[in-house]
């Protein structure tokens, strides 16, 4: 199994987060990847401009609830 490095962006600044797969994660893999996390790790607040409210898709539910963004999926 191969390890995946996630960049994100959260707070203007870039940070990372590892992953394990045996191919490289699609962007919808690796959003849930770090949905998942965030929801253990980071303080729930309202980021974004609000347009998205009632969308229950993981990447708007990341940026609304975390204000974070994927920025890249890399091999590490």
């Amino acid at each position: 199994m191969a390890q995946w490095t996630i960049t994100y962006s959260r707070d203007n600044n870039t940070n990372t987060l590892d992953m394990q797969a045996d191919h490289k994660p699609e962007m919808e893999e690796a959003v849930e990847h770090l949905l998942a996390w965030a929801r253990q790790n980071l303080e729930k607040g309202e980021f974004g401009d609000g347009q998205d409210k009632r969308s229950s898709e993981p990447a708007v539910l990341l940026l609304r609830h975390y204000g974070v963004t994927i920025t890249g999926i890399a091999a590490s």
